[in-house]
């Protein structure tokens, strides 16, 4: 239940519970969840704390609105071979390949009256004396659950791993909006590449196995990752 004396805002409390039985199954794909009514009666909070909440989750892409019928869960179950949501640092080391991260910013920040690492990285492998930049990734890191992670070194270090030895937290699930988008000078200066070419940028939400938001992440993809999608339909 809402715990309306935590810190954590009651919408996002509601959007990890919504989130969790989704993930858990509780609500299955195609399958609506239940009315702004019921959930006012059942979480004794606002509708615009529902709005809210269910709002989050549609730009999660785990939720769809239905005009005149409700909210329907829009899972659908995805497996790809892009690093960064299984371990970049652990998949690179079971192809036999050396992780290489760039830290271009740490900072602390406050979103939604909260306090957030900041940390956006430049990923990629070595290979002998030659480095290939694969992603960019942005990542807000809730220091309510991973006090003093700031700390660390991730130029040097990776994110999930120090997670789950650290904080005995791990990544499990991520909800993942794909966008093509248009490259940028900068990011065709951090990739090393000329002229104009498009990328794919992801950007959602990475959860634990109890469903709750551990990170916030947006990740862009160089030109030389290869991007494979497998749905169960």
């Amino acid at each position: 239940m809402l715990n309306k004396h935590d810190s954590v805002p009651l919408y996002i409390q509601l959007q990890n519970i919504i989130r969790s039985d989704i993930i858990n199954g509780k609500f299955k794909e195609g399958g609506m969840i239940p009315s702004e009514t019921e959930m006012m009666k059942l979480y004794q909070v606002t509708r615009t704390t529902i709005r809210k909440a269910i709002d989050g989750l549609v730009d999660e892409a785990l939720l769809v609105k239905m005009h005149g019928k409700g909210t329907m869960v829009c899972l659908r179950e995805m497996k790809h071979n892009i690093w960064n949501f299984s371990g970049f640092t652990e998949s690179a080391r079971k192809k036999n390949e050396i992780p290489v991260s760039r830290v271009l910013k740490k900072e602390i920040i406050s979103m939604e009256g909260n306090s957030y690492m900041h940390l956006v990285r430049l990923r990629g492998t070595r290979r002998e004396s030659s480095i290939k930049w694969l992603t960019l990734d942005t990542s807000y890191v809730p220091l309510a659950l991973f006090p003093d992670i700031d700390q660390y070194d991730f130029s040097e270090q990776s994110l999930y791993q120090i997670m789950n030895q650290r904080y005995s937290i791990y990544p499990q699930n991520a909800a993942l909006a794909i966008h093509p988008i248009n490259s940028s000078k900068r990011t065709r200066q951090l990739f090393e590449y000329e002229g104009d070419f498009p990328l794919i940028m992801t950007k959602g939400s990475v959860m634990d196995e109890k469903g709750i938001e551990v990170e916030k992440v947006e990740v862009i993809y160089g030109p030389s990752v290869e991007f494979k999608v497998v749905t169960h339909i």
